[in-house]
C-alpha cells in the first residue's frame, strides 16, 4: 500500500505541475473506481494504471503526453465497469473518450475481432502506446501470479498481436518512433526472460 500511496502522489503532482487538469481528472475518476485487489490479492487494483503512467512518462517524443496519460488511467472503465461512452466523452472529451474505446475488447456482451482491434489501435498514435505499455506492466506482474500456460498464452499473444501492432504504429506516427521503439525493446525482453525461466524448469 506504501509503494501504491507514493506513486499516486507523484502521478497527482507531476499532472498538476504540468497543468494536465483533464488527466488529473482521469486520475481521481478512476481511482474510485479500481478500488479492489489484482490478482495477487495484496496489490491494489489502481495501481496498474499508475504503474503504466510512470513509464509512459519515461517516454520522448509524445504527440499528445496529457492525453495519453488521461487515457492509461481510463483505459479498462468502459470494458470493466460499464461506463457509457456517453458518460466518457462528457467527462473527459473526444479524444479521450475515443481513444478508451479503441482500447475496449468488449462491450454490453459483445466482443470485437481481435484482428481489426489491434489493426485500429495501430492507426491511433496514443491508444498504440498506452496498448503497448499496459502489455509491459501485465507481464510484468504475471510471475508468481498467472499459471505458466497463461505466461505463455501472454508472451505468445506479444509476438503475434502486440508487436506487429507497435511496429505498424511506429510506421504510421514516425515522431513517435523512439517511444515504439522503447516498448519493442521491453515487450522483445520480456518474451526473452519468460520463455528462458520456463526452459529452464523443464
Amino acid at each position: 500500500m506504501k509503494k501504491f500511496e507514493k506513486l499516486f502522489t507523484a502521478l497527482k503532482y507531476y499532472l498538476i505541475g504540468k497543468n494536465y487538469y483533464n488527466a488529473l481528472k482521469a486520475l481521481q475518476f478512476a481511482r474510485t473506481h479500481h478500488c479492489g485487489f489484482r490478482k495477487d490479492g495484496s496489490t491494489p487494483e489502481f495501481q496498474h494504471q499508475l504503474e503504466i503512467c510512470m513509464y509512459l512518462m519515461t517516454l520522448k517524443d509524445l504527440e499528445n503526453e496529457e492525453t495519453v496519460l488521461a487515457t492509461a488511467l481510463l483505459h479498462d472503465s468502459i470494458e470493466d465497469y460499464d461506463i457509457s461512452i456517453e458518460e466518457m466523452e462528457t467527462k473527459f472529451g473526444k479524444e479521450v473518450t475515443k481513444c478508451v474505446w479503441l482500447l475496449t475488447k468488449q462491450y454490453k456482451n459483445q466482443k470485437k475481432n481481435m484482428d481489426s482491434y489491434f489493426e485500429d489501435i495501430s492507426k491511433n498514435p496514443i491508444a498504440s502506446l498506452v496498448k503497448g505499455a499496459d502489455r509491459i506492466h501485465n507481464v510484468q506482474s504475471m510471475i508468481g501470479v498467472f499459471s505458466k500456460e497463461k505466461q505463455i498464452k501472454y508472451i505468445d499473444e506479444v509476438e503475434k498481436c502486440f508487436l506487429p501492432m507497435i511496429k505498424k504504429a511506429k510506421s504510421n506516427f514516425p515522431s513517435q518512433g523512439a517511444a515504439y521503439f522503447n516498448i519493442q525493446h521491453m515487450l522483445t525482453s520480456q518474451v526473452h526472460l519468460v520463455r528462458a525461466i520456463h526452459e529452464d524448469k523443464k
